[in-house]
């Protein structure tokens, strides 16, 4: 998001609800959240949500739209990356296996770094509140951005593992995959009271990735499992 002294008044205000709305709507949903708390929380004449987004539902979906923005300035960059590291990809299998831990942890490390570096508050919560209940929002984010991202794990998965790329245990691998990185964010109480942590540092980033290249190894240099 833009720096307020670069914002007319309008987007300011524009920015100050988004970044509000992520706070109410991450902490309580957005059932429970009214437009007369994330206007008080903005600091704002609560009549700006209807000028600037319509209403609750605009607002909401302008927030996703944000982290949409975000997600693509973070990790499209990556993707496309990623995916030109494998156009005729060769090699024997030991080199493509070292290969697809490589771009796995590119990935993986682009994620923690959004979330960890520059996510604001709220973000995640409220991604996980509509990923309980999918809407038009998940769908804005999922066709856009995640549904790629998912592509290249399982795609990096099945050559790593040696599965075939469209099998459902390959799917569910890469699912599983990505989730061993979610859950220091989804489930951050567990993990950091888990761990003795106060936070996520970049050391500590360092260290889950460490322990991720581990993990992609080991799955990986066992050959090719049955499915």
């Amino acid at each position: 998001m833009a720096t307020p002294n670069t914002l007319s008044r309008g987007d300011q205000t524009r920015d100050a609800l988004i970044r509000a709305a992520l706070r109410v709507f991450g902490s309580s949903g957005f059932d429970a959240a009214s437009t007369r708390a994330i206007a008080r929380e903005a600091d704002v004449n609560q009549a700006l949500i209807g000028y600037h987004f319509g209403g609750k539902r605009g607002l909401y979906l302008g927030v996703f739209e944000y982290i949409l923005a975000q997600m693509q300035l973070h990790m499209a960059p990556v993707a496309q990356e990623v995916a030109e590291s494998l156009v005729g990809v060769s090699g024997d299998d030991s080199e493509r296996r070292a290969l697809a831990v490589e771009l796995l942890l590119r990935i993986l490390d682009a994620f923690n770094e959004m979330v960890v570096l520059h996510a604001p508050e709220g973000w995640v919560r409220v991604i996980l509140r509509e990923q309980q209940d999918p809407g038009e929002a998940f769908d804005l984010l999922y066709d856009n951005m995640l549904s790629r991202m998912m592509a290249l794990v399982t795609r990096l998965v099945a050559m790593g593992s040696g599965l075939e790329e469209n099998s459902e245990a390959c799917r569910m691998r890469a699912l599983m995959l990505f989730g061993q990185v979610l859950i220091f964010h989804t489930a951050r109480g567990t993990a950091m009271r888990h761990m003795g942590w106060d936070g996520l540092t970049e050391d500590k980033l360092d260290a889950l990735k460490k322990q991720a290249r581990l993990l992609l190894e080991l799955q990986f240099s066992a050959g090719v499992p049955s499915s």
